[in-house]
């Protein structure tokens, strides 16, 4: 379990909600996908929930979703009573997220899934790295960049540092 202070959870809530400014959809993991759609559609439910927290969950739940695997497809995708999830599946997951990018949607975004990055990093696909780092050290999990094929540079685009938790966004560096 990772503790946090209730003042970074709403900061990162509310870094999270900027980011929804341009985008539209959200890229899972199917784990990532079984974690937040038990949560997610409910959150108005919770108890003491803050504002920047309901603002967060409307956009999330509002959001088209794509869940991607690539061992087996998931049995009847749902988010409460929000539209439910498309799934992505097969060997040509980057093809299938570049023909989605290049359409006339929003932003994309990937929500706690090191596995799921890798494979449009690989292919060149993302345009803006967003990692949200909290004073916290856990020794469980995942790491963001194992396994990529290349080294990747990047250009520091913004750094924002609140009450303890630090945004950090970068761009791959251009060759």
């Amino acid at each position: 379990m990772v503790r946090t202070t209730d003042a970074s959870m709403e900061e990162g809530s509310g870094y999270l909600l900027n980011t929804f400014d341009t985008a539209d959809t959200i890229l899972l993991g199917r784990g990532t996908y079984e974690d937040l759609s038990r949560k997610w559609p409910s959150i108005n439910d919770w108890p003491n929930i803050s504002d920047v927290g309901s603002r967060l969950g409307e956009k999330i739940n509002n959001a088209h979703k794509l869940v991607v695997t690539c061992d087996r497809p998931l049995d009847e995708l749902k988010w409460g009573e929000f539209e439910a999830p498309k799934q992505l599946t097969g060997s040509n997951i980057e093809e299938q997220i570049k023909d989605l990018s290049n359409g006339n949607g929003g932003d994309m975004v990937i929500l706690s899934s090191p596995t799921l990055v890798r494979s449009p990093a690989n292919a060149n696909l993302i345009d803006e790295y967003k990692v949200l780092v909290h004073p916290v050290v856990v020794n469980v999990g995942e790491r963001l960049f194992d396994n990529l094929k290349e080294q990747k540079d990047f250009h520091l685009v913004d750094v924002t540092l609140t009450d303890g938790s630090l945004l950090v966004t970068y761009e791959p560096a251009k060759d």
